[in-house]
C-alpha cells in the first residue's frame, strides 16, 4: 500500500506547486484519469522518490519513500529515463533488470511478443533506437516482469492498437501486486472492473470511486448536490454525477476535452 498525505511538489522554490495537497491511499489496483499536463507523471515521480517533495509525506507499506532506496521488489515504474541508463540491446536490458530484481525475463519477452515486438527485433535494437510507443512497451514489460509489490505505469497504452491494448489489459488483470496506472484515455473505464478510480486536474487529485460508477457518469458544470465528487477545472467547478444533465464521461475519448467543455460552459 502507498499512502500520500498533504503532498505538494514544485519545480523551483518560488514556483506554483505542480501537485497541490494530494491525499490518497493506493491499494489493490487504481486508475488515475486526467488530461495531459495535469500532474500525473509528477505524482508518479514523487511516489518513486525521483523528485523533491516540498510538503507532505509518502509512505510505502508504512515506510517513508526515502527509506526504500536501493530496495528491489518494492516499487517499480515504467519510466524510460530510469530504465535506459545503460546502452544495451533491449534483450540484454531485460536480462539485466531480471538479475537485479529477481524478475522474470521470460515474462517480459512474452508481454513484448503479445505487443508485437519479437526477440529477433529486440536483439538488434537499443532502447533509444525504438519509437516512443515501442520504448513505452519495453519499459512497461520490464516494470511488470520485476514482480514488484507496487507497479506504477505511466500511460502504458501509448501508441498501441486496440488488439494489443487488450492483450496488455490481460497482463494487468493477472498481476499479483498493487498497480497504479495513469492515462488521459477514457476507454479503459470499460475494461478495468473492480479497480478504483481517481481524477487529476491541475495538480489536484480527486476520488476515489469504483470504476463501475463511471460507466454512466457525466460531467456537469456547477455544484451538483449528489455529485460523486467536485473538481476545479480552469477556475470552474465541475461535478461528476451518476445521473442527470451533463456530458457523458465515456463520450470523451480523452480527458483533454474537459477544457473544451469548460470553455463551452463559460460561453453559455
Amino acid at each position: 500500500m502507498i499512502s500520500v498525505e498533504g503532498l505538494e511538489v514544485s519545480y523551483g522554490r518560488f514556483k506554483e506547486p505542480v501537485l497541490k495537497d494530494v491525499n490518497a491511499v493506493f491499494d489493490g489496483k487504481s486508475l488515475i484519469l486526467g488530461p495531459n499536463g495535469s500532474g500525473k507523471t509528477t505524482l508518479f515521480r514523487a511516489l518513486c522518490g525521483l523528485t523533491n517533495v516540498r510538503k507532505g509525506k509518502i509512505l510505502v507499506d508504512g515506510v517513508d519513500v526515502e527509506g526504500i532506496y536501493a530496495k528491489t521488489g518494492v516499487v517499480m515504474a515504467n519510466f524510460p529515463e530510469v530504465l535506459s541508463l545503460l546502452s544495451l540491446k533491449v534483450l540484454d536490458l531485460i536480462a539485466l533488470y531480471a538479475d537485479l530484481t529477481d524478475g522474470d525475463q521470460a515474462f517480459a519477452r512474452q508481454i513484448l511478443l503479445d505487443l508485437g515486438l519479437n526477440e529477433t527485433f529486440l536483439k538488434s535494437k537499443k532502447l533509444h533506437e525504438l519509437s516512443a510507443g515501442q520504448t513505452k512497451a519495453v519499459c512497461t514489460a520490464i516494470a511488470l516482469s520485476t514482480r514488484a509489490k507496487h507497479a506504477l505505469l505511466d500511460e502504458p497504452f501509448e501508441q498501441l492498437d486496440p488488439a494489443r491494448k487488450n492483450r496488455l489489459i490481460e497482463h494487468l488483470r493477472n498481476y499479483g501486486g498493487v498497480i497504479i496506472l495513469n492515462t488521459h484515455e477514457t476507454w479503459l473505464i470499460r475494461n478495468l472492473a473492480n479497480w478504483k478510480a481517481f481524477f487529476m486536474f491541475e495538480g489536484a487529485l480527486y476520488g476515489s470511486v469504483p470504476v463501475e460508477d463511471l460507466l454512466k457518469a457525466k460531467f456537469s458544470f456547477g455544484e451538483e448536490a449528489k455529485a460523486l465528487f467536485r473538481m476545479v477545472v480552469s477556475g470552474k467547478t465541475v461535478s461528476l454525477v451518476r445521473e442527470g444533465r451533463g456530458k457523458p464521461l465515456l463520450s470523451l475519448e480523452s480527458l483533454d476535452k474537459v477544457y473544451e467543455l469548460a470553455l463551452e460552459g463559460e460561453k453559455r
